[in-house]
């Protein structure tokens, strides 16, 4: 057990160290004298440029011109191997001008192509040379000679593509990486600098130098845009009237917004300034009843009946006298009035009862239920509890009752705000909708 751990961290210690040293040299940018010459030998040196891929550069009076003077009409139509456009003349007329496209030949691209890679990684390597103390003078001289060359290399065969562009965008991107070249790499070579395969390329160089300096359209290329034609300027005007279209709607439905959320709240300080609450007879009947009830109560707690004189009277009065039938009619008629009225109390509060069940709303019947307690409260009250305690076992429930059934009532009489503004809400915007319907189309 204690060998194969030994193994496993002896692996693990050598990934880690191994890692170290990979990223380490993905990081290294310094290449010595010894790299690029490995990396020239294996890649530009193996053959030598061929000249003739240049010729249509070369100078002479057979060479190609970036630019001339279209001497046929113009109809507007680009034909094989040329570009014919308008440009302004110096005395304020138009002159046609063109200029040729000359593609790579599958031959000439299958090469070209991939040395100018090669001669661009060189000059982005050589940019980060590391010089040593054992490098002599012959092998710096014979650096910069190869510096010389790949970028003689590159220059034309990056001119071979500015001239194959069948646009502004592309030559101007082909032109660009050329300046950069000439202004970089290229500085300062000199025909007696550059290898002995490479000089035949030189001149061709000095003569593209010379061609593209004086050349028309070679100025104007990276700072001249194509002109619109008339399918891509219709297709913009009509996005941007859409836009616009779009845009105004946008604000007359938030103008629509703002004035109903106004209207609304205008509505909803009315609604509360006209909270009235209207009674109902058999309620009036009820406060009224249950207001005699305690008055009558408060008399019989602060004995302002006077009970004692009351009592002391009968006491004196014959009551042998009551047992006579005819004088008992006034004592059962009090008795069946007092029975009547307490019926009639017993009905309102029964009544009142029935208002947890009115609906099948559990939610409703849950608020209301503290109404349910009122069947049968009149006949358990006991009336020796004092006049506050009394007052709060009648009026407690009463108002508890009554002002939940208001609440729920108060809900449902109250017009809802959030709907009426949708319902307002929906008829604004089909209104706005039919006007650009009808108008608004492009």
């Amino acid at each position: 057990m204690t060998t194969l751990r030994a193994i496993a961290l002896s692996l693990i210690v050598s990934c880690v160290l191994a890692g170290a040293a990979s990223a380490a040299s993905i990081l290294e940018r310094a290449y010595t004298s010894e790299k690029l010459d490995g990396f020239w030998n294996a890649t530009l040196s193996n053959a030598t440029p061929d000249a003739t891929r240049f010729s249509l550069l070369a100078p002479g009076p057979a060479a190609v011109e970036p630019s001339h003077e279209a001497t046929q009409p113009d109809f507007g139509l680009p034909f094989t191997g040329e570009v014919v456009g308008e440009a302004s003349g110096s005395s304020g007329g138009s002159r046609s001008v063109g200029f040729p496209i000359i593609p790579l030949s599958a031959d000439d691209a299958s090469v070209l192509m991939r040395r100018l890679a090669w001669s661009e990684i060189y000059l982005s390597r050589y940019r980060f040379f590391a010089p040593i103390s054992t490098d002599s003078a012959e092998e710096l001289a014979a650096l910069v000679g190869r510096q010389y060359a790949a970028a003689v290399e590159a220059y034309l065969i990056t001119g071979r593509l500015y001239f194959s562009g069948a646009d502004l965008p592309e030559k101007c991107r082909h032109l660009t990486r050329m300046n950069e070249i000439n202004a970089g790499p290229l500085s300062g070579a000199s025909l007696a600098s550059l290898p002995a395969a490479w000089r035949p390329l030189f001149p061709i160089v000095e003569a593209v130098r010379a061609r593209l300096g004086s050349d028309a359209l070679a100025k104007l290329v990276c700072s001249v845009k194509p002109v619109r034609g008339r399918a891509e300027t219709t297709g913009l005007i009509e996005t941007r009237v859409r836009a616009q279209i779009v845009k105004a709607v946008r604000t007359k439905v938030d103008d629509t917004l703002n004035l109903m959320k106004a209207a609304s709240t205008e509505y909803q300080s009315l609604v509360n300034e006209m909270d009235v609450s209207i009674k109902s007879a058999e309620v009036m009947e009820l406060e009224r009843v249950l207001g005699n009830a305690q008055a009558n109560m408060v008399l019989v707690k602060e004995d302002q009946l006077k009970a004692a004189e009351t009592i002391a009277t009968l006491q004196a009065v014959d009551l042998s006298s009551l047992n006579q039938p005819e004088s008992l009619k006034e004592f059962e008629d009090g008795k069946a009035r007092m029975a009547q009225i307490v019926g009639q109390i017993e009905g309102v509060m029964t009544a009142l009862s029935g208002l947890a069940h009115v609906v099948d709303d559990p939610a409703i019947t849950a608020e209301l239920s503290s109404c349910a307690g009122l069947a049968g409260a009149y006949s358990r009250l006991d009336l020796t509890l004092d006049t506050g305690a009394l007052t709060a076992t009648i009026n407690g429930p009463y108002e508890d009752c009554i002002n939940h059934a208001r609440a729920v009532v108060g809900r449902f009489q109250n017009p809802s705000l959030s709907k009426a503004q949708m319902a307002e809400l929906a008829r604004h915007v089909r209104q706005i909708s039919e006007v650009f319907l009808s108008t608004g189309q492009p």
